[in-house]
């Protein structure tokens, strides 16, 4: 495996056409896209974003200001807009997407050919609810584990859990004192995915991603609650396979 810096290629592929890099949600690290790199198209090349405070990068300091980290993120990237690529974010990681696109248009560099927003609501709407990472730690956990994002096991874990609430903390405190600002449409395609029974995210927050984008290629809503994504991860990686043409560039299909 190898990587650098918050940009990690778990399988080098150095003819593949294009790239999928992945974003992670609250508390996630690679392990939540590794399982997909099997499936994908052999001329796609997996890139996972992995933040500090989990992983090989355990000792570092979590960010917990949205600005600094896509600065860190845009400083990095620079070496990966040689081939076409697609961004997929979950939840938190829909938003890190769409602030770094975002700062790839403004500086008038290539942007992801697919933008995948998924079980995540419009970045730039204000927030519905009350932020939990002020929270003591009891309730903060009873929130965890309504999302169903952490297993059961790890919960019950004292000594993980001890680890993990520092970062999952630092990942909610991001995202709920960020609101994204609009300024102009993506160009890129954007393929909104949801669940049906998502408590987190309003059906109506999700679909507000469509006024950020210029071409909206389809919204797909699937059985399920946040994490959605654990049960139909086959599915997903098939969409973004299919959207691939003989040249690897990524096309118009549907």
């Amino acid at each position: 495996m190898s990587g650098a810096s918050l940009f990690v290629t778990p399988e080098a592929r150095p003819a593949a056409t294009a790239r999928l890099i992945c974003f992670p949600f609250a508390g996630g690290d690679i392990n939540a896209y590794l399982p997909w790199l099997s499936r994908l198209d052999p001329q796609l090349e997996l890139v996972i974003v992995q933040l500090p405070g989990r992983g090989q990068r355990a000792r570092e300091r979590p960010f917990a200001r949205m600005d600094l980290l896509v600065d860190e993120l845009f400083g990095n990237m620079l070496t990966r807009l040689d081939k076409p690529f697609a961004f997929f974010g979950h939840s938190m990681g829909g938003k890190i997407a769409y602030e770094l696109a975002k700062r790839l248009q403004r500086e008038q560099l290539p942007l992801p050919e697919l933008f995948v927003a998924s079980g995540s609501g419009s970045p730039c709407l204000p927030r519905r609810s009350a932020p939990v990472h002020r929270l003591p730690d009891a309730l903060f956990k009873e929130k965890i584990r309504e999302l169903s994002g952490v297993p059961r096991q790890v919960l019950e874990n004292e000594e993980l859990m001890a680890f993990i609430l520092p970062i999952l903390r630092a990942d909610f405190k991001l995202v709920e004192s960020y609101v994204g600002k609009y300024e102009s449409p993506l160009s890129s395609r954007l393929l909104i995915l949801g669940g049906e029974e998502d408590s987190l995210v309003a059906r109506d927050d999700l679909l507000a991603w469509r006024d950020l984008f210029i071409e909206v290629d389809a919204v797909r809503l699937y059985e399920g609650g946040h994490f959605f994504i654990n049960h139909h991860s086959h599915d997903i990686i098939d969409m973004i396979n299919a959207r691939l043409d003989k040249g690897m560039s990524l096309n118009r299909a549907s």
